[in-house]
């Protein structure tokens, strides 16, 4: 309760990094675009998600089939609702340089 005012309110950017493959990921994502909006509506929203080659390496073979239209789904939800926006697609075991490419957007963005 109040994470919203606390995380958000003097935010420049909100990175969502929401895991997992399941229709939490989608209530996760459109919980933090509507609060956003609703706290602090100019806030730049960066997407975080595997690239589709890494899905393999990370999701279970039996839960591959729904895991990309679901990520897709959270990436055209913050597309359709957020006006400053970065969908990123990153590869899993290069942590330190999507590190850097996060950064890069957030920087670029908010020039």
């Amino acid at each position: 309760m109040g994470w919203q005012e606390d995380a958000l309110t003097n935010a420049d950017a909100v990175v969502n990094l929401v895991g997992g493959y399941t229709n939490q990921r989608e209530m996760a994502a459109e919980r933090i675009v509507r609060e956003s909006l609703r706290v602090n509506p100019t806030v730049l929203q960066i997407t975080v998600s595997p690239r589709d080659d890494q899905l393999k390496l990370i999701a279970p073979l039996t839960h591959q089939p729904t895991v990309l239209p679901r990520l897709k789904l959270c990436e055209d939800y913050v597309r359709e609702n957020c006006a400053n926006f970065e969908c990123m697609r990153l590869e899993a075991n290069r942590i330190e340089q999507e590190c850097e490419r996060i950064k890069t957007a957030i920087y670029d963005r908010l020039k």
